[in-house]
């Protein structure tokens, strides 16, 4: 059996370009913006990477992708660092191997789809934070969880009853800002 069968090179591939692509844009890429932002690329871009998220704390989650992400850092395709500050997490950079990886997926990355929506996604939201992808992801996962939703105000209830550290009008500027770019629809 050849290796090369098995190994998933287009999700490895697409990490290590992900990575790479929001080094210099992302004030601090660590596994939670990553999982928020691999959400949104799928959800809001519609470019499949391959992931099946489910609604966990922090916003939509796949530990897929976590165990993804540990296996190219292992490959050196990424470095995923642990931050010692008052912030905590992680920092993931590009690895010395970034480019052997990425090239290994470069078909797939190369789709007019994929990459189009790679370059959304960095313009959109490459530049947020952890905390804040985390608001807009949940809200986009609740709006394609939850079909029969009518008013915006069901929303925000819903939003903040799961995250209560958000205060209301907060996350309906979010809602309107989303609403506002077609990222996300409430039924009439």
């Amino acid at each position: 059996m050849n290796l090369d069968q098995i190994i998933p090179w287009e999700r490895y591939g697409f990490i290590a370009e992900l990575v790479n692509r929001l080094e210099n844009v992302s004030p601090q890429l660590g596994k939670t913006a990553l999982q928020k932002l691999v959400y949104l690329l799928q959800e809001i871009f519609g470019v499949d990477a391959g992931y099946d998220f489910k609604l966990y704390t922090y916003g939509p989650f796949t530990s897929q992708l976590l165990q993804d992400l540990d296996q190219v850092d292992a490959l050196h395709g990424v470095n995923v660092e642990l931050v010692e500050s008052a912030l905590g997490g992680y920092n993931i950079s590009s690895g010395e191997k970034y480019r052997e990886i990425r090239d290994r997926a470069k078909d797939y990355l190369n789709e007019k789809k994929v990459k189009g929506g790679i370059d959304k996604l960095i313009t959109e939201f490459g530049h947020l934070w952890a905390k804040e992808l985390e608001l807009r992801a949940t809200i986009v996962y609740a709006v394609k969880n939850n079909k029969d939703l009518y008013e915006q105000d069901d929303l925000v209830n819903m939003i903040h009853e799961i995250k209560p550290r958000f205060n209301k009008v907060f996350i309906g500027q979010v809602i309107n800002e989303l609403k506002a770019k077609n990222y996300i629809t409430l039924k009439q």
